[in-house]
């Protein structure tokens, strides 16, 4: 069941057409970041997060 719903927030990623480290909470891009260090810093409130590159 997690594990579900945590492929759809990737396809969400993905299909965000954005470069780079996609940083996803509750099923939307929360941001896209140059570095994983920056992505990591912006995920300041309690919760699930998703954090994935896309590089295409």
């Amino acid at each position: 069941m997690i594990e579900e719903e945590l492929e759809r927030w990737a396809e969400v990623a993905r299909r965000s057409g954005r470069r780079g480290w996609v940083l996803v909470k509750e099923g939307k891009v929360v941001g896209v970041y140059p570095s994983r260090k920056d992505a990591i810093l912006s995920a300041r409130e309690p919760g699930i997060y998703l954090l994935l590159v896309i590089d295409f």
